[in-house]
Formats: structure tokens, C-alpha cells, sequence
């Protein structure tokens, strides 16, 4: 794939987010963008796989990619810190992301964390020669790149806002829940900026108080909907589906870290008549309708408490 057919198949919406978040593109980006490890990431879903899910359940208003978080979060990153090595860390920071992403979390039994697929990115990178070239080419190495836990500015720990978040914040509630507008995240962000947070670390802040519960309210209305029993319930039942495409020797649980949401549909409908179990939770799976209820199971809590010209927003 090359950066100009991704471009040209772009979403309008989303090509108007890029420029909001980054109105300069860095130029480096692209020889990274089209190497094999970013071009599979345009077949995963940003959210988890779900478009194949219930349309009762799932009204998304087009299809959102983790290569397009991958490429956002990139240019958040340049925007705030014209740092090459940064923007690589933050382009490359899910690139080991497996085929419906979370889901598997939910199949590992960490649904609160979802940190399980996070593993082993350095070693999942060098299999990419096409980015070892480029690395060994023009750097940084991939062990910087893949060192981006390590920046704060791309990654923090909940409850504090870095770049990922925001960046989901903003995605989510786009695309997902569909309730703000370009016009409101161009406002938003225009009041991001740094702050030294209590670890006399960089982290991602607002200038003004009204901004923060803007975003703090839309970071809620995920939390809200992750929480839902609907949601938890289809994370868990596709989480079955593949444990028993493992189990029954269909697929090894390395292959979904190769595979796109699609090839993996593909899979699970094509074992639907020839294993009764895994059509029995795909019915299951596809027959779910919203409840309204909030799941009684342990789920990760998606709150945040951003800075405020170097004050917490709940101290206020």
C-alpha cells in the first residue's frame, strides 16, 4: 500500500482531523506509513472488530482504522514536540496490535488492564525488513521506536492525559458515539498545552477550565459505553469465538498478531457449519441487542483527570 492510495481512500472527516491535530504533515512519516507492519494495521479495526458485530449495538459512522489512530496520534505528537523520534514512537505504538485488537485482552481474561497484547513490540518490529532498513538508514533504532512507554507525552498512566488518549477521546466520540463535531475538537485542542505534571514529567493539559470538562464529559460518555452489558458481552463472546479457534488447532494465538480483522472473520465464518460451538456463540454474538444495562463484570475504567495550568481538574 502506498501513502497515496491510503490518502485517496481516506475518509474526508478524518483527512479534516489530520490537519486539525497537525497542520504541517511531516514528510518522514511516509516511507514509515507504507512499510508492511503499518499497511496491516489498515485492515484492524479501531474498534476492536465490532463493525462485523450487532448493528443494534454498533452504529458506527464509517470504518476508523488503528493505522489512522497510529497516524493521528503520530502528528499530535509532532504538533506538540517537532521531535522525529517521538513521532516515530507514537506512529509505532500499536503496531503489534493483534486482529480484533481488545477483544483479545477479553479473551486473555483482562478485561480491566487490557494490557495483554502489549508485549514483545521490539521483537515484532525487526521481522519488518522493510523498517529495519529504514531504521538502519536513517533512525532511530528500533529499539527506540519501540521504547514509547518511555514518553509521556504518548503514554501515560490513567488518570493523567498524553497524546493516545486524547487522541481516543477525540476518535471515539467522532466516529463511535457521534457526539461532537470537527468544529468542537478544533476548539478543544486549541487550548491544549504542556504541563510539568507531579513527576516533573511532560503530560498533555489544558489552558482552561471549560475545555477540561469538555473532554473529561466525552472521555465519560466511553466509560459509559465500555461499561455497558451489551458491549462487555460482545467483547467476550467474540473472545470465545477465537479461544476456540485456538483450541481446536484452527489458528495459533501467534497468528493473530499477522492477521487482519477480516482474515479472521473469514476464518470464524467458514468454521460457523462445521463447528456447532462456534456457531452457537456467533448467533449469540450477532443476536445482541442494547439493554441499557451496566455490566456487573470488572471493566476497565476509562477516566481521566487532566491538568489545568498545572492543577488537577478535580481539585477545582
Amino acid at each position: 500500500m502506498t501513502f497515496e492510495t491510503y490518502i485517496k481512500n481516506l475518509n474526508p472527516e478524518i483527512k479534516e482531523y489530520f490537519k486539525i491535530i497537525s497542520p504541517i504533515f511531516p514528510r518522514f512519516l511516509i516511507p514509515y506509513i507504507e512499510t508492511p507492519t503499518m499497511e496491516r494495521l489498515s485492515g484492524i479495526s479501531y474498534f476492536c472488530g465490532m463493525e462485523h458485530g450487532p448493528k443494534e449495538v454498533y452504529n458506527f459512522k464509517y470504518f476508523l482504522s488503528r493505522l489512522d489512530h497510529s497516524i493521528s496520534v503520530a502528528l499530535m505528537t509532532w504538533n506538540i514536540t517537532y521531535n522525529r523520534n517521538a513521532t516515530l514512537q507514537a506512529l509505532f505504538h500499536d503496531a503489534n496490535s493483534p486482529a480484533f485488537s481488545h477483544v483479545i485482552d477479553y479473551m486473555n481474561g483482562d478485561a480491566v488492564t487490557q494490557e495483554t497484547t502489549e508485549i514483545g513490540l521490539l521483537d515484532y518490529l525487526k521481522k519488518d525488513k522493510q523498517l529495519v532498513s529504514l531504521s538502519q538508514k536513517f533512525g532511530p533504532s528500533l529499539e527506540v521506536i519501540s521504547d514509547f512507554k518511555s514518553n509521556s507525552i504518548i503514554d501515560t498512566k490513567r488518570p493523567r492525559l498524553c497524546a493516545d488518549r486524547l487522541d481516543s477521546c477525540f476518535l471515539s466520540n467522532l466516529v463511535w458515539l457521534q457526539t461532537i463535531n470537527l468544529d468542537e475538537i478544533r476548539k478543544l485542542y486549541n487550548d491544549v498545552m504542556i504541563h510539568t505534571n507531579e513527576d516533573n514529567k511532560l503530560e498533555i493539559g489544558f489552558l482552561d477550565l471549560a475545555s477540561a470538562d469538555r473532554v473529561v464529559e466525552l472521555q465519560e460518555n466511553i466509560n459509559t459505553a465500555t461499561h455497558k452489558e451489551e458491549e462487555y458481552t460482545a467483547m467476550n463472546l467474540l473472545g470465545q469465538i477465537v479461544k476456540r479457534l485456538i483450541d481446536t488447532h484452527i489458528i495459533t494465538y501467534n497468528i493473530l498478531f499477522y492477521l487482519t480483522d477480516n482474515q479472521l472473520m473469514m476464518i470464524i465464518k467458514q468454521r460457523i457449519n462445521k463447528d456447532k460451538y462456534i456457531k452457537e456463540l456467533y448467533e449469540q454474538f450477532m443476536s445482541l441487542k442494547p439493554t441499557g444495562n451496566k455490566t456487573t463484570k470488572p471493566v476497565k475504567d476509562q477516566i481521566i483527570d487532566p491538568l489545568v495550568l498545572n492543577y488537577r481538574y478535580r481539585t477545582y
